[in-house]
């Protein structure tokens, strides 16, 4: 099998040549721009990059666009910003030829996104549809009686009301015992909390590592961005050359001590917990445990695929490789 090397010799002779790509004629301000049908799916050079796992077969190029590239801050609120979440079970193809036993918040892996500015009201109703006692649970600041540790019954459901913040990003997740079961079958999702002063405008783009145990033997053999392994190997993110891209990651592997991320060919600007409004450093690789997270913002400066991974080999090698293609 190719060495993680080979990979990166192939990715460079996969790189975009000058004056092989055009500038997409409009630019949206929430979905990408648009990739060359040449290097839209490369799957014949993808199978020699070394890593164990390529995505379904029925996930196409567009099939994460919505989970992948956020759109812009909602307008400001008076009143609050109300949101509901159904605890869904599913079986969910996390590979071409894996799948899990999903619990999931609203049929999605990772749920969706929330999103409000530093001290909107928010009222999130969750709705139990499975057959076990779930709960919901919110990282960052919010009122004791809604910190969400007690059990919501099968069939059941119950309303959280907490002011948004402190700006940055925070996780949410299902918070019942045993936390890393419920956590690892898929029930986490993002809250953006946005400061009332907002960031300039950019490219924003989630990426959210989790772990699937596709065997039962409660560790996880396959790991993947947005709830699917390999799938941005095969699909690049597809931002534009020079364009300020604004990525809110997150590490929801609960069976690991620590998961990092590592961009090739540039470095980023480092918000821990995004919580600051200037950077802690200028880097190209972040360490975070589980749960935690941060914002990271760069410029791609050539046309070409920029690869990041996890730098724990393990982990990109089952699944948790991808490409930036700027373009």
């Amino acid at each position: 099998m190719p060495t993680r090397r080979d990979a990166l010799m192939i990715g460079a002779g996969l790189a975009l040549g000058s004056g092989a790509v055009a500038w997409w004629q409009r630019r949206s301000t929430s979905g990408p721009p648009a990739l060359p049908d040449r290097v839209a799916n490369p799957n014949a050079a993808l199978r020699r990059y070394g890593h164990g796992a390529m995505p379904p077969e029925s996930l196409g190029p567009l099939s994460l666009d919505s989970v992948t590239y956020l759109p812009p801050a909602p307008p400001p609120s008076r009143g609050p910003r109300v949101y509901t979440l159904d605890v869904l079970e599913s079986r969910h193809p996390v590979s071409v030829d894996q799948a899990i036993d999903a619990w999931t918040f609203g049929g999605g892996l990772p749920g969706p996104v929330l999103r409000g500015y530093d001290g909107d009201r928010l009222e999130i109703t969750l709705r139990n549809r499975t057959r076990r006692p779930h709960n919901l649970h919110f990282h960052g600041r919010h009122d004791v009686d809604a910190d969400g540790w007690e059990p919501v019954a099968p069939g059941g459901e119950t309303v959280y009301r907490l002011e948004a913040g402190p700006p940055g990003l925070h996780p949410y997740h299902c918070d019942f015992t045993p936390t890393e079961d419920h956590i690892g079958a898929g029930l986490y999702g993002l809250l953006v909390v946005d400061p009332v002063r907002r960031r300039p405008k950019a490219r924003e783009i989630a990426l959210v590592l989790g772990g699937f145990d596709v065997d039962g033997d409660g560790r996880s053999e396959l790991f993947g961005w947005n709830g699917v392994a390999g799938y941005y190997a095969k699909f690049p993110i597809k931002v534009g050359v020079g364009e300020l891209v604004r990525v809110y990651l997150a590490n929801m592997v609960m069976d690991r001590p620590l998961a990092s991320f590592h961009l090739h060919a540039e470095t980023f600007d480092l918000y821990r917990s995004g919580t600051s409004a200037v950077p802690q450093e200028r880097t190209d690789i972040v360490t975070l445990g589980p749960a935690e997270r941060a914002v990271l913002e760069f410029r791609l400066p050539r046309r070409g695929r920029y690869m990041f991974h996890p730098h724990q080999t393990d982990l990109a090698e089952a699944g948790a490789m991808g490409w930036f293609a700027a373009i």
